[in-house]
């Protein structure tokens, strides 16, 4: 199966004995034949947003490379609240 620029997907993170939550991810680009690099959201509770830029493997799993919080109007790095220009994504 092959995605396409900007196609949405669900995803969920693979694990033995677990079944997460289905996050909804857009394709980015593709990666060779089996790897996708993708970018998610997910709201917690109405109070906090965060911002996924994963790596998706067709076996289900997938590696996060970034994660970002939305704090005050803007992207920032959890831990050391570092802004992050909204023009990079």
């Amino acid at each position: 199966m092959a995605f396409r620029h900007k196609e949405t997907v669900e995803i969920h993170k693979k694990q033995e004995g677990f079944s997460g939550p289905y996050y909804t991810a857009t394709i980015l680009a593709a990666i060779g034949k089996t790897k996708y690099l993708a970018s998610a959201t997910h709201e917690f509770g109405g109070c906090q947003t965060i911002l996924l830029m994963l790596m998706l493997m067709m076996d289900g799993g997938w590696e996060e490379l970034i994660h970002l919080e939305w704090e005050d109007g803007k992207w920032v790095y959890p831990g050391n609240s570092r802004e992050v220009p909204s023009s990079d994504f």
